[in-house]
């Protein structure tokens, strides 16, 4: 259908399509949260009835955890089958003192809705069910489609996960469509190019039978802060880059016309440093910050304790030190063996007296990199043309979500990721809201997207 088609089909249904978004975020479907249970079965099944009412076979797909909503509407041969991957559980909403309205009861504020969930995701999961219940009604949608709506993603998706496997021949596709991410700034479209992948390691320091006097023993036995200090140092040469043996194995440089397109970004140094507080100067120095964020492995530090930090001093040799740090990792790499690399690379530089303790996961599934090349790349890119009026970013993300490399690698399907978040709508946090702009935004791009295959 055509964009003023569209348009036009969207403001007759308005009033409607905001009445039944607010009911589907009253259910307090909250996945981290035992007391929670019930509430997210029975906003599963609330899905499941919406679906089968705008033409889909629809039903619950048991998990380990929290159902599954699968939906199914079969097209015409010939056409791209499109598998939709969204969550109907949210974040727990404490606390509550911050909140200016009831997080489960939506509150309509100055062209935003407020309610735990309203962006992430059951607002931009909900454009997507309205935008496929106007292209079946007006007979408009051509392609086999699959709705796969997950209640765990919040809390990790073990579950999820877990069951993937044995749905396969359900999910077959050849599009993965994904809404669960945003853009820059308001009314700036994008297309997300890039996740990658994480692991977590914990690593303690230890061996002293407790916090020792620091003059009785200082200089004579190894502080466990300090030697902390230096092994995380080890992990980086003094250019940024990481300093672990055989870590940069599989990783590949980006494609020059990528790499231009992740550059567009239209913001600068200043405006970064506006928004954070410091300057983007980590990382290899030889790539630009967007460059190191979309297409380069980082290690950090996600948090240091050791010894006392109340308030004035205490004299003391802390007993042990704990660090956490987290590797995001890119196309190319095994999240696994990078995570065992670091942990042999900590190993090999312990501090000889102290014992080391080194715990290590990888996050569920690979890197996502996509080429810019890519066909359905470039049709999500015209239909956002036709939408906005103005040509989308191209967002190389630096951050994962673990599941998109998992269902494209189980269905066979290329991934898209395209949403209309921003910061603006405080995601995970107190007064999460999405405007009405960015779900019609949604609307119009998940109706001409699914229009167009």
């Amino acid at each position: 259908m055509e964009r003023a088609v569209v348009e036009k089909i969207y403001q007759e249904h308005e009033k409607r399509f905001i009445e039944e978004w607010k009911e589907f975020l009253r259910f307090k479907s909250i996945s981290t949260e035992p007391d929670y249970e019930q509430d997210c079965r029975k906003c599963a099944e609330w899905l499941v009835s919406h679906l089968r009412s705008i033409g889909f076979e629809a039903s619950l797909l048991e998990t380990p955890s929290k159902p599954t909503v699968y939906g199914f509407r079969k097209g015409t041969a010939g056409h791209p089958r499109v598998l939709y991957y969204g969550h109907y559980d949210v974040q727990p909403f404490e606390p509550r003192s911050e909140w200016k309205s009831d997080p489960f009861d939506p509150e309509l504020r100055n062209g935003r809705l407020f309610a735990r969930g309203a962006m992430d995701n059951k607002g931009q999961t909900f454009y997507v069910l309205k935008a496929l219940e106007q292209l079946i009604k007006h007979d408009a949608l051509k392609s086999d489609v699959t709705v796969l709506i997950e209640g765990e993603e919040e809390g990790g998706s073990e579950g999820f996960m877990a069951a993937l496997a044995g749905w396969k021949d359900k999910l077959k596709a050849d599009v993965l469509m994904v809404c669960d991410t945003g853009t820059l700034a308001p009314g700036v479209p994008a297309i997300t190019m890039g996740l990658r992948a994480i692991g977590h390691l914990t690593i303690k320091l230890g061996g002293i039978h407790k916090d020792l006097h620091s003059g009785v023993h200082g200089g004579m036995v190894k502080n466990p802060a300090t030697e902390m200090c230096r092994l995380i140092a080890s992990l980086h040469n003094p250019d940024g880059s990481i300093a672990v043996k055989n870590y940069y194995d599989g990783v590949k440089e980006a494609a020059a016309e990528d790499r231009a397109l992740a550059n567009r970004m239209p913001i600068t140094m200043e405006q970064y440093a506006g928004m954070v507080g410091v300057p983007p100067l980590g990382g290899e120095a030889n790539y630009t910050p967007l460059e190191r964020r979309g297409f380069r492995p980082c290690i950090d530090v996600n948090g240091i304790h050791s010894g006392y930090d109340g308030p004035g001093s205490k004299t003391i040799i802390p007993s042990f030190a704990i660090a956490k740090i987290s590797a995001r990792i890119v196309a190319g790499q095994d999240p696994k063996r990078c995570v065992e690399l670091i942990s042999q690379h900590l190993k090999a530089h312990a501090p000889k007296g102290l014992n080391l303790e080194v715990e290590g996961a990888a996050g569920p599934g690979r890197a996502v990199s996509l080429s810019s090349k890519s066909e359905i790349i470039q049709k999500a890119r015209q239909v956002l043309l036709d939408v906005s009026g103005q040509e989308p970013l191209f967002m190389w993300e630096g951050s994962s979500i673990p599941v998109v490399s998992v269902l494209s690698e189980i269905t066979g399907a290329e991934p898209l990721l395209v949403g209309f978040g921003v910061e603006e709508d405080n995601m995970h946090a107190p007064n999460e809201s999405f405007s009405l702009t960015q779900f019609k935004d949604g609307f119009m791009y998940a109706s001409m997207m699914f229009g167009s295959f």
